[in-house]
This record gives structure tokens, C-alpha cells and sequence, in this order.
């Protein structure tokens, strides 16, 4: 470009320096703001979970000691169970007593016949010769009329003297072995080793089969 002839030409200017917009930054203080305040709200947040979940652990634990004193206002069930336990085994007891005492003393019929006496005995096997004065000698005759079965053997037997006095037995001879089965008869020869002015009045027997039971008195025929 020329310039007018005497005037001096112009130095060029340099270009001005753009301005620079600061947008950029307040755009990013702005988003620091927003994320500051989401973090805020977000300890906050779990602040106020946690307070309401301990919130929720306290309310149940007041339930258990309501349950502690309700199981303590029924009481009076327990003291009743115990009570009708007893009066149901209570009950039991005396009907199986009585059952036993029936088997021992009313299923048999006996029948003892006259005693016969002597100073020898023959077994078989050998001939014994008293040694308090006398044997005495009788047959037992049982039949079975209950449901169970009876015993027989010579420990279940003894003679009663006139005058009260037991004499155990030292010989005997069964029909059969073992006890005897209902609606079976068996009978049993019974000798005992007695003093010479002794009377046979009875021969006791205890039909149990086990230990226990009670013995009867049955009068020599």
C-alpha cells in the first residue's frame, strides 16, 4: 500500500491479543459446587439410614422382655401339667396292683390230701432216715384257672403246723417241670423233716412265678 508523498509511513501495529474468556471457569465452579453439594447430600443420606436402621435394632429388643413377662403371667399352666401327670400314673398303679393280687390268690384251685407219716423216707435214690423225729408226707393237687401261668417247685411251698410253726420242705416230686400253664393240672408230692408231736394243719402256696407275691393257706384233706 502506498502512502501519501511527506507524510511518514506508519510503523505496523502488532495484532491485539484476543481476550480470554473465562466461560471455561465459571463452568467448573459451578460443577465443583454441584459435586460438593451431592456429596453433602449423599453423608447425609447414609447419616440419616444409619440412624434410622439403629433406630429399628432398639424398638425389637424391648419385645423379648415383653415376652419374658408374658411367659411369667402363665405360670399357672405348668403347675397344672405336673398335677394331672401324677393323678394319670397314679391311676395306673393301683389297677396293675390289684391284678397281681388276683393272679396269686384267685386263678388256681388246690386240693392237699391227708398227711402220712413215717421215720424213712424213700426218694428213689436212697432211703433217708429223719433226723428232728419224723417225715411228713402229702400230695398237692393245682389246676389253673386264669390266664397266666403258676409256679411249681418245692421253694413255693411250706407246711403250717396246728400251733403257727413253718416248716420248710426238703423233698419233692412234680408232675411236671416249670410252671403250670393256664387250664393245665399238675400235682407235686411234698415231704418235710418235722418233730415227733408236730400236726399238719395246712400247706402255703405262693403261685407267683417271679419273686414276690403272696402265699395261701390251703387245710390238708
Amino acid at each position: 500500500m502506498s502512502t501519501p508523498y511527506g507524510m511518514p509511513a506508519e510503523a505496523p501495529q502488532p495484532p491485539a491479543t484476543p481476550q480470554k474468556r473465562r466461560t471455561g471457569l465459571y463452568v467448573g465452579i459451578a460443577c465443583g459446587c454441584l459435586l460438593l453439594i451431592a456429596v453433602v447430600i449423599a453423608v447425609a443420606g447414609a447419616g440419616l439410614w444409619v440412624l434410622s436402621r439403629d433406630g429399628g435394632e432398639d424398638g425389637p429388643s424391648t419385645d423379648p422382655a415383653t415376652s419374658e413377662s408374658s411367659t411369667k403371667d402363665p405360670t399357672d399352666e405348668p403347675t397344672d401339667e405336673p398335677t394331672e401327670a401324677p393323678s394319670d400314673d397314679s391311676t395306673d398303679e393301683p389297677t396293675e396292683a390289684p391284678s397281681d393280687d388276683s393272679t396269686n390268690t384267685a386263678q388256681f384251685e388246690a386240693e392237699v390230701s391227708a398227711p402220712q407219716e413215717g421215720t424213712t423216707l424213700d426218694t428213689g435214690s436212697e432211703t433217708m432216715t429223719s433226723e428232728n423225729g419224723k417225715y411228713i408226707g402229702v400230695q398237692v393237687i393245682l389246676t389253673n384257672t386264669g390266664e397266666r401261668g403258676i409256679a411249681l417247685d418245692l421253694d413255693r411251698f411250706t407246711f403250717l403246723d396246728v400251733d403257727g410253726t413253718e416248716y420248710q420242705l426238703m423233698h419233692g416230686v412234680f408232675s411236671t417241670i416249670g410252671p403250670i400253664e393256664p387250664g393245665e393240672e399238675a400235682s407235686a408230692e411234698l415231704y418235710a423233716d418235722v418233730p415227733e408231736g408236730a400236726e399238719l394243719e395246712a400247706v402255703t402256696y405262693n403261685p407267683a412265678s417271679g419273686p414276690g407275691g403272696e402265699s395261701v393257706a390251703i387245710p390238708v384233706g
